[in-house]
């Protein structure tokens, strides 16, 4: 057994991603020995499942109930995944449930991946807190996550796009499914309203035959409601509606929830923070191309407020990078930015895409455009330029090491709550 639990889930990555829900849930058995006390609240869906998460959580903390939430992926540290009352858990209580979930992996013989071991930490950290609300997200998927091993109390399903295709399917019904499958029996679902008939279909499927053999459920049904979202709803204004259904579903006041939004200070989703140069900097993670689509009218109308804007931009491989691309594209178009900085991320699961390709995108020929290999020397040239104002959009991976070279780790930026202070110092 690994004497450090840190490189012990280090070399879990290896063992790369393998779904299934047997393994995560022997061990969950074995660790968790009381019955969840806690609410358990389990999202899934293609865009929009964090910042869902993020505003349950915060409107929350103020009806005074104590929460565990668990995200992925983290933006800078791997404690930002597990989050009690809003905090990044502590590193020295991460260890000391790493070092629990060692053990029983050994005794039990099993091998947990990144994702599994990583889950299980929350799950601990909701149990030994005795909290009264645990709000999981799902890694990949819904039917074979390791999430979908918790009996939650409400499963919510946010928008769908086809993404993951290689592991989810090809079809939105056939992804719809997938994410679907986390409905449990008897217990009720809510899903944003689709268009697309077969999706549809798919989901209520999955529905009228919720409950897995080999979880110790008995089939049932669950119950839907449907939450019907404007088409041009942001992710806020989504998560907001799904949210007051939620927590309508649970017997709590959902009365000042959009009030509680205004507190919540989501890292690295549409985030604007001041910068070292006396400007500010919005960051955010694009991660599809229906997501970065969505995302842009809210980021036009901030860019509209500003005199002149400064782009940073690097992602990792897409299914199509131009289509990706295209929505951000034409933003630069018809608002163009005084600077671009193009960069890559260095340290996720897959190498970012290469500032040639970058550049070989359609950016306006007014925009100076500046490439930078990594994120450290990104913040060099920024205070070089010192742009009024600036947008770092891409990766999530990026983003994190922007923060990381921001040093924002450890500060308030990082916690869910403080936002309203921030948002006046930017």
């Amino acid at each position: 057994m690994t004497s450090n639990v840190r490189e012990w889930l280090a070399e879990s990555k290896k063992r790369g991603m393998d779904l299934g829900l047997e393994r995560v849930f022997r061990i969950h058995q074995t660790l968790i020995q009381s019955k969840d006390n806690a609410t358990i609240l389990h999202v899934a869906g293609s865009n929009g499942k964090g910042t869902l998460c993020a505003t349950l959580a915060t409107h929350l903390h103020q009806l005074g109930q104590s929460s565990v939430m668990f995200t992925s992926p983290h933006l800078v540290r791997i404690e930002e995944r597990v989050r009690l009352d809003g905090q990044p858990i502590a590193s020295e209580q991460f260890d000391a449930f790493l070092s629990t979930i060692q053990e029983a992996e050994s005794v039990l013989d099993e091998a947990l991946t990144f994702f599994e071991i990583t889950f299980l930490v929350a799950c601990l950290c909701a149990e030994r807190n005795n909290v009264d609300v645990f709000i999981v997200e799902t890694g990949l998927g819904g039917r074979f996550d390791a999430t979908r091993i918790l009996q939650a109390d409400v499963s919510i399903l946010t928008s769908l796009s086809l993404e993951h295709r290689d592991v989810l399917g090809d079809t939105l019904a056939q992804i719809a499914a997938e994410k679907a499958a986390i409905a449990r029996p008897g217990k009720p679902m809510i899903v944003r309203n689709v268009d697309d008939v077969e999706a549809r279909a798919s989901i209520e499927l999955e529905a009228k035959n919720a409950g897995r053999s080999e979880l110790n459920e008995t089939q049932a049904e669950a119950p839907i409601q449907w939450v019907t979202i404007p088409e041009t709803a942001s992710f806020e204004q989504e998560a907001l509606l799904l949210a007051k259904a939620t927590l309508e579903a649970i017997g709590l006041d959902a009365n000042g929830l959009e009030q509680s939004t205004q507190l919540l200070n989501w890292p690295g989703r549409f985030q604007e923070l001041p910068a070292p140069w006396r400007a500010s900097i919005l960051f955010d993670a694009a991660h599809n191309p229906s997501g970065l689509l969505r995302m842009l009218p809210q980021l036009r109308h901030r860019i509209e407020q500003k005199d002149a804007w400064t782009l940073v931009f690097g992602c990792t491989p897409q299914h199509d990078l131009v289509e990706f691309a295209q929505p951000l594209l034409d933003l630069c178009q018809q608002v163009p930015p005084e600077s671009i900085v193009l960069t890559k991320p260095q340290f996720g699961r897959y190498a970012g895409v290469s500032l040639q390709a970058l550049r070989e995108l359609d950016w306006p020929s007014s925009s100076t455009i500046y490439e930078r290999e990594d994120a450290q020397r990104t913040l060099s040239c920024l205070r070089e330029i010192e742009p009024s104002f600036t947008v770092a959009i891409g990766s999530l991976y990026l983003i994190g090491e922007l923060y990381e070279s921001f040093d924002y780790w450890g500060t308030e930026h990082m916690e869910l709550f403080p936002a309203k202070t921030q948002r006046d110092e930017a």
